[in-house]
Formats: C-alpha cells, sequence, structure tokens
C-alpha cells in the first residue's frame, strides 16, 4: 500500500504524472475514480473499455495489497503532493472519499456511489458529492481533477446562501434517510444488469422493473411519513415523488449517477421557486448575485 502514496510528485488530478511507482493509465483511473465517476464512465472518459478499467483495479489491488476501491481512492488522495502549475478555480480541494459527518463545504450533499467488481458485481459504495464531477485541466488532454459544479469558493458560499443554511441542514437529513433505503435496491439493480444475461432482455427488464416498483412503493411509504418535515421546506410530497422516480428511471436506463443529470423543466416547475436554485445550482448563484453577494462568473 506504501508505494501509492510515498513518492508521489505530481498535482492532484494529474491523471497518472504523480507516482512513478503506478502506471500513467493507472492514475488517470484513480482520479477519475476519486472524483466519483463509476468504471463506465471513467471508460467512456479514457476512450478505453469498462473491462480495462477494471482489469487495471484489479491488478492495482493485487499488487499493493488493497482490499477495495475505497481503500485506493482515500490513499490516492491522501498521496503528497507537489505544486505543479495553478490549480482550477473550481477544484474541489477536500480529500475523498468524503467521511460520514463530513461537514467542512457549505455545498457538500452527500450521495453513495456505489462500487462494482471486474464483473460489474456491487461491492459496496462510498460517499460522494452530488456536485462533484471530473474535469480536464485547461490545455491538457490527460489531466483531470475533481470539479465542483457550482463553481470556486465564492460561488458555493453564494450557493449556500440563496438555498438557506437550515433549509440545506434539513434537506440533507432527508437525502440520508432516502440514500439509506436506496442502497439496496440500487445494488440489486446493478446485480441484475451483471447477472441476467442481455439487460435488455424481457425478462431482465421485468426483474428491474419489479425491483423499481418496490422502490417506489418504499420510498413514497417513507416521504409520507417525512411529509410534515417536507411541508416545512416547502418541498410538494408529488413534485418529490416525480423527482425520485424520474432519477430512478434515468438510472435503469442510462446508469447515470446524480451528478451526470440536471433536473428537467417539466420536474423543475413542479416546485416553489424559493427551492429551485437547491435543484439547479447556477439558479442560486444568479439569484444570490441579485440579492448583492457578488457578481456572476
Amino acid at each position: 500500500m506504501g508505494g501509492l502514496v510515498g513518492g508521489a510528485s505530481g498535482g492532484a488530478g494529474e491523471g497518472g504524472g504523480g507516482d512513478p511507482n503506478l502506471t500513467p493509465r493507472q492514475g488517470q483511473i484513480l482520479e477519475l475514480a476519486a472524483a466519483g465517476l463509476a468504471d463506465k464512465e471513467i471508460a467512456a472518459r479514457l476512450g478505453i473499455a469498462h473491462r480495462t478499467v477494471r482489469s487495471h483495479l484489479e491488478k492495482l489491488y493485487h499488487e499493493r495489497g488493497i482490499r477495495n476501491r475505497s481503500q485506493a481512492i482515500a490513499l490516492w488522495s491522501g498521496r503528497s503532493r507537489v505544486p505543479h502549475g495553478p490549480r482550477p478555480d473550481d477544484e474541489c480541494p477536500y480529500p475523498k472519499p468524503f467521511p460520514p459527518g463530513f461537514t467542512e463545504c457549505p455545498a457538500y450533499q452527500a450521495t453513495q456511489m456505489v462500487a462494482l467488481d471486474i464483473s460489474e458485481r456491487p461491492m459496496g459504495s462510498v460517499l460522494t458529492c452530488r456536485h462533484l464531477a471530473s474535469r480536464l485541466i485547461p490545455s491538457t488532454n490527460f489531466r483531470w481533477y475533481g470539479a465542483c459544479l457550482i463553481g470556486d469558493a465564492n460561488a458555493r458560499r453564494r450557493w449556500s446562501t440563496a438555498v438557506g443554511a437550515t433549509r440545506l441542514h434539513d434537506i440533507n437529513l432527508v437525502r440520508q434517510e432516502i440514500s439509506a433505503l436506496s442502497g439496496p435496491f440500487v445494488q440489486r439493480l446493478w446485480e441484475l444488469k451483471s447477472t441476467t444475461g442481455r439487460p435488455d432482455s424481457l425478462a431482465a427488464q421485468r426483474q428491474m422493473r419489479g425491483v423499481v416498483d418496490q422502490f417506489m412503493t418504499s420510498m413514497t411509504t417513507l416521504l409520507k411519513q417525512r411529509q410534515d418535515v417536507l411541508d416545512r421546506l416547502n418541498l410538494p410530497l408529488d413534485s418529490c415523488l416525480r423527482l425520485v422516480r424520474y432519477a430512478i428511471d434515468r438510472f435503469v436506463n442510462e446508469g447515470l449517477s446524480e451528478a451526470d443529470w440536471d433536473v428537467p423543466d417539466e420536474i423543475l416547475g413542479l416546485f416553489p421557486d424559493e427551492v429551485r436554485a437547491y435543484f439547479r445550482p447556477d439558479l442560486g448563484d444568479r439569484r444570490a448575485w441579485q440579492r448583492g453577494y457578488g457578481r456572476i462568473r
């Protein structure tokens, strides 16, 4: 394990140039994994097969004695760093994966990322942020970094102010309950995708639809039990259920994580104007500007 941390000489996000004991491809994969991408998303970014990503990770685990993806990400994120030119303003400055109870960033919104093994079987989950995404460092075609979709530190503060610190705290509590309930269903869907043969077969579709129906029944029960909290937050129950259904359908059909899509206008319009900035950070930035918190960049 020490070879992953010791001797690293590059800045975070350099995609393999940091540790001489790693291949450049292993460094790129670890950097994108630390930014919250699943293996298929990493493969798409790097233009390789997703099983190639798995092979690199499995080899890394075997050679370094690393037990799982979470440990690899933690060691990679905590490696020694030497400055390599100016970093992007929107880079997330916090170590990853995020620890339980993380509160240092005012815009942090915890969400679970399910890690898969080389056969696409779920191995457990790690915490990431719904605003975290991977981006290329400007003027390069191989160095990646974990970017905050909201923007730099000032933009994160403006967004938090626009939505409201108390509202963000209360929404996060509800999100944690939703995440705990969702985890087993998401893992079951991944299992079906990897073990039922062709994922687009009628049998696979019927099984996955059954899991989705169970998920929506359980989610409806949970949100109805929390309706007093939703009412206080001005989040209509029916609108929340519509959003949950949209999210699970996107996951089943396209395998997209939360950071990979925006709330569509037809669903966003179901929510009161005062909470729309939560779902669309650019709205929060614009509203904060209107209220005098700073210029939009």
